[in-house]
């Protein structure tokens, strides 16, 4: 039986755990404290080093060293960069959708520079300064979450009455095999409208979402006309996609 999401999530965070205590550790000496074939082992570093922690060189796999790691390598700052290029896709007059995902957001403040019709459950988009903008920002309603996320058949209804020109969304998980993925049902029905209803799907995604299954598919690479990710994502993964018929733009940080 194969393992759930959460052995394996663990095992990753246990090999993280390792690395930071000794400065590198072999494959066959990881066998021997996971207690896992050599198979799975490189699965899983082969993973993480897809992620940027870890960095893997004959047979041996080492910690990626904070020093190694470029300034620009910050969370917020790869959204914005993200969400900024997502943006550019979009003409002026465009219905677009905006899921719930905090990196999709950061395309909403250079959307508001055009003049576009947005749709969105994300509840912060409330908040944003309109007073200068020609574009509109509609709220799709239903159950708000602590997290300003709305959910639940009122939020899905409205993606369902509306055709967008284009979808800009995040998710918690991407690979070829499993899809894009999401942990939460009441917003993996929200994005399934969103996808179905959207003449063009873009995905912002950076490097740390590639390899990873959530709990719920929402959709899969051939649901992705765009697929917007970083310049720390690898190219070896950049490549499965191509090949997959995704059309990649990585963006320079």
């Amino acid at each position: 039986m194969k393992n759930s999401y959460q052995v394996i999530k663990n095992r990753r965070k246990k090999i993280i755990d390792l690395l930071n205590h000794q400065k590198n550790i072999s494959l066959d000496e990881l066998c021997q404290k996971l207690g896992v074939s050599i198979m799975t082992v490189r699965r899983d570093c082969s993973n993480l080093a897809n992620q940027g922690k870890i960095i893997q060189d004959k047979g041996t796999v080492s910690l990626v060293k904070p020093e190694e790691v470029p300034f620009t390598d910050s969370v917020s700052y790869i959204k914005k960069r993200l969400g900024e290029e997502a943006a550019g896709h979009i003409e002026k007059h465009n219905w677009v959708f905006i899921n719930s995902s905090t990196t999709a957001f950061e395309a909403i403040p250079y959307l508001l520079q055009k003049d576009v019709n947005i749709l969105t459950n994300n509840g912060y988009a409330g908040n944003l300064d309109m007073r200068n903008s020609n574009s509109k920002i509609i709220l799709s309603g239903g159950n708000i979450s602590r997290k300003m996320i709305m959910s639940g058949d009122l939020a899905v209804d409205p993606f369902l009455k509306i055709y967008a020109d284009w979808a800009i969304i995040g998710c918690a998980g991407l690979s070829l095999e499993h899809g894009i993925s999401t942990p939460f049902i009441e917003e993996a029905k929200v994005n399934q409208a969103i996808i179905k209803h959207s003449r063009k799907l873009i995905v912002v995604a950076d490097y740390s979402k590639f390899g990873q299954f959530s709990n719920f598919t929402i959709g899969h690479a051939e649901d992705i006309d765009l697929l917007i990710t970083d310049s720390f994502t690898p190219s070896q993964t950049i490549t499965e996609f191509i090949k997959a018929g995704v059309q990649v733009v990585q963006v320079q940080l």
